[in-house]
């Protein structure tokens, strides 16, 4: 009788762990593109942009609603919206894979490698539900000469926000809300700035 008893105080155990430890729901956070439309003249450069594979293979858990957790990858999800900026500025753009292709590099008169740096937070105001109500991003992005020195860095912090009535047909709502932020300031700040970078 003893065993069966604890057995069964056991098996609640389990599963109040399992219940207290909540889950962990997948998002996207690559947003919309229509904003992202190319204005003016393009800068006559060719440019690239560098993201490690290990970044771009990064998986992240923030928080989420209801104790759960929120996972997403940071650098793939929005790989696209950086080329996307960068191509509506510039005369061409060129993924560079690897930092140390100097060959690459000189053959396609490549004068500046952005560099993103994703740092990402998310929360929410909601006990009932797992999407995130707010997601933060921190973008530093740092661009590199054909040397390898750094000619022009930004950072950008932008929240996005989304309550029930919103991303009840969107679940990743606020976290492309955060993107479209970052990135559409991204574009103002090197339409402003790079031209001036030599």
């Amino acid at each position: 009788m003893k065993f069966k008893l604890s057995s069964i105080a056991l098996s609640f155990t389990i599963v109040f762990t399992v219940l207290l430890s909540g889950c962990a729901h997948q998002i996207q956070m690559h947003p919309n593109t229509e904003k992202f439309i190319e204005s003016g003249t393009k800068i006559n450069k060719v440019v690239g942009y560098h993201i490690s594979e290990l970044n771009r293979k990064k998986i992240v858990k923030t928080a989420g609603g209801g104790g759960d957790k929120i996972t997403y990858s940071p650098y793939k999800d929005t790989e696209s919206v950086l080329f996307t900026v960068l191509s509506n500025k510039f005369k061409d753009v060129y993924l560079i894979k690897s930092l140390e292709d100097e060959s690459f590099i000189k053959e396609n008169e490549i004068k500046f490698i952005f560099i993103p740096e994703i740092i990402t937070h998310s929360s929410s105001s909601s006990a009932f539900t797992w999407p995130p109500t707010k997601f933060t991003i921190d973008l530093t992005v740092k661009a590199l000469n054909s040397k390898g020195d750094i000619v022009w860095q930004k950072q950008i912090k932008k929240t996005g926000e989304a309550e029930f009535d919103e991303f009840k047909t969107d679940f990743s709502l606020s976290a492309r809300r955060a993107t479209e932020q970052v990135f559409l300031q991204l574009a103002q700040d090197i339409e402003k700035e790079i031209s001036t970078i030599k």
